[in-house]
């Protein structure tokens, strides 16, 4: 879960069952700590033995009860993953609380410890019948320390979102001096991903620790620093006039473009920053999300900087809205279609499959291109509901020539992003637009970007899974620009690896792009996986990439993406000049 489903007053009333003095209440404070957070499996256990124990069958508990002693974090059951959160309750007795469908965030682990310490403080009470006074007073400190915790990051130990709007609400109440004024700045680390990539997750949070304590010092103790989620920090200070907040602003970014100094390695470092002012009638919401647009604007200008909210970006955020709302009229209206770009065998020269892109046919607009509402879908959560109508599409289009062409199908590759490619819907999706189109398992290709596999590696695995039943296959895009290892090459159903645009450019006058390519193309083919080169415009990189041993083309020099009933008669013509007949368009 992306963020804990319960508000402080739910947590309050889950805390106050700890008080209360009867055979049941373990259990039934348990079961309330496992539903506050989705989870399925509750347990409280010994070394060699269970306390109590729901959601598990008298065959999983014996693979539970061997984790006690390691603690690992995750468990295989036939049921799927189990992802585990383990808290002490005393020397003998450990709770654990399992989810199957994704990991607990900080937040929530957060939580759940304060939890554990409260059942062990309750269970304590309890055993030892000690006095009331001393049990309320236990109590009180369980729970102050659990509300601190849900309201505080636990990796840099600075406040979190909530308590964030919650101060900012406070201030934006409270009556101000005339030439006083409250600033928020929201600050993005640069390229952080890279560390991770790199480094590894620890390395990434010492980062995140030590910018946190870089922020801490650069403010009066009257401003607050919080850490609201990833690589993003929020200042809320109070300053006279707006050149006070870009004075702040660029005090942080000289401390955050000096080095870090983690694991023994000097790792670059920098930021970029958003700034909003208070007006009359913001609330914090609405102050917050003006400091992002802001932050967001510098991403788009090249980082490393900052920048003010203004009424431009105002209007921005604005036609943002619009255009999710008709986005999502255009989604339920079917105004969402896909169109085609023909992929070709670099051998013969003839189309064997499309690939699909998504056009938004808008009745004022007219057709928009993708950079038109894909960053909007993806930001408001309409990503899986873009998907799944383009794949729908797709399969509907192209599963319809089957009659005119004799069944003889081309492959179809869809995009599918990583929202998507985790979403527990998505084989049920598949499956529908493949029965509903009758378009062939085994023809259709979903098309992913080779970070997207890596970052989603572990959740998407039951979804990868369940398509290989259907005999579908994985396209892996943009291959080369990412950070993939080749166990993923072997471990999942790849059957193509589709060459990033990129290198394809410097074919014929760059010969590291040439090497790159040929080593691309030798390894697929040691692994059984063909490969496509994208964004082939010329016939001096058709010529090399045939000589190199490509086994498909795609690219502007055989065609733009285009429609349907356009994208059926290149196939028809392409198909008879192959088999040396005449074949319908319509």
């Amino acid at each position: 879960m992306s963020s804990a489903p319960w508000s402080l007053h739910l947590l309050s009333e889950v805390l106050a069952a700890f008080t209360v003095e009867s055979p049941t209440a373990l259990r039934d404070v348990v079961s309330r700590v496992g539903e506050a957070v989705d989870a399925e499996v509750m347990a409280i256990l010994t070394a060699d033995d269970f306390v109590l124990c729901s959601g598990l069958t008298r065959q999983e508990k014996p693979a539970l009860l061997a984790m006690a002693a390691s603690g690992a974090s995750e468990l295989q059951l036939d049921g799927g993953q189990l992802h585990l959160f383990w808290a002490p309750l005393n020397d003998r007795e450990r709770l654990v609380v399992g989810r199957y469908r994704e990991a607990f965030s900080l937040e929530e682990r957060a939580l759940l410890r304060g939890m554990g310490r409260c059942i062990q403080l309750s269970t304590q009470v309890l055993a030892a019948v000690k006095a009331e006074q001393e049990a309320l007073k236990a109590e009180q400190i369980a729970k102050e320390e659990a509300i601190r915790e849900a309201t505080c990051d636990h990796l840099t130990g600075l406040p979190n979102r909530r308590l964030l709007l919650a101060h900012l609400a406070t201030r934006l109440a409270a009556p101000l001096a005339a030439d006083r004024h409250t600033a928020v700045l929201f600050i993005d680390l640069d390229r952080f991903k890279q560390i991770n990539d790199l480094y590894g997750h620890p390395a990434g949070d010492e980062v995140l620790r030590q910018v946190g304590q870089r922020l801490s010092s650069l403010v009066r103790g009257s401003d607050l620093v919080g850490r609201i989620s990833g690589d993003e920090f929020v200042v809320v200070a109070e300053v006279r006039e707006q050149a006070d907040a870009l004075t702040l602003a660029g005090r942080i970014l000289e401390q955050l473009q000096l080095p870090l100094e983690v694991q023994g390695r000097a790792l670059p470092s920098s930021g970029s920053i958003g700034i909003a002012i208070a007006e009359a009638g913001d609330d914090p919401e609405t102050l917050m999300a003006n400091a992002d647009l802001a932050m967001y604007s510098v991403k788009q200008q090249g980082s490393g900087r900052f920048a003010c909210f203004d009424a431009s970006l105002r209007e921005q955020l604005q036609e943002r809205a619009r255009i999710e709302e008709e986005l999502r009229s255009g989604l339920a209206a079917s105004e969402i279609r896909a169109w085609f770009q023909p992929i070709l065998s670099a051998v013969h020269g003839t189309v064997i499959g499309f690939e699909a892109l998504a056009r938004w046919h808008h009745p004022q607009r007219g057709l928009l291109a993708p950079a038109a509402f894909i960053a909007i879908a993806e930001e408001t959560g309409l990503l899986r509901e873009l998907d799944a109508a383009v794949l729908q599409d797709a399969c509907q289009q192209i599963g319809g020539w089957g009659d005119t062409f004799d069944g003889l199908l081309p492959r179809l590759s869809v995009n599918i992003s990583a929202t998507s490619l985790a979403d527990p819907l998505l084989s049920l999706r598949v499956r529908e637009a493949l029965t509903s189109s009758a378009f062939p398992g085994d023809q259709l290709f979903l098309e992913i970007t080779e970070t997207t596999l890596v970052e989603d590696v572990a959740s998407a695995f039951t979804n990868i899974a369940e398509l290989k039943t259907l005999g579908i296959r994985l396209a892996i895009d943009d291959f080369g620009t990412g950070y993939s290892s080749l166990r993923y090459l072997r471990r999942f159903p790849v059957g193509i690896l589709k060459i990033d645009r990129s290198f394809v450019d410097g074919l014929g006058h760059d010969q590291e792009d040439e090497v790159i390519v040929e080593t691309v193309i030798r390894m697929a083919r040691s692994l059984g996986v063909e490969v496509v080169a994208e964004g082939v415009e010329t016939l001096n990189q058709e010529e090399i990439l045939r000589r190199l041993g490509c086994h498909y083309l795609q690219g502007f020099l055989y065609g733009r993406p285009a429609d349907g009933p356009t994208s059926a008669a290149l196939y028809a013509t392409s198909l008879a000049g192959m088999l040396g007949v005449g074949l319908p368009t319509s």
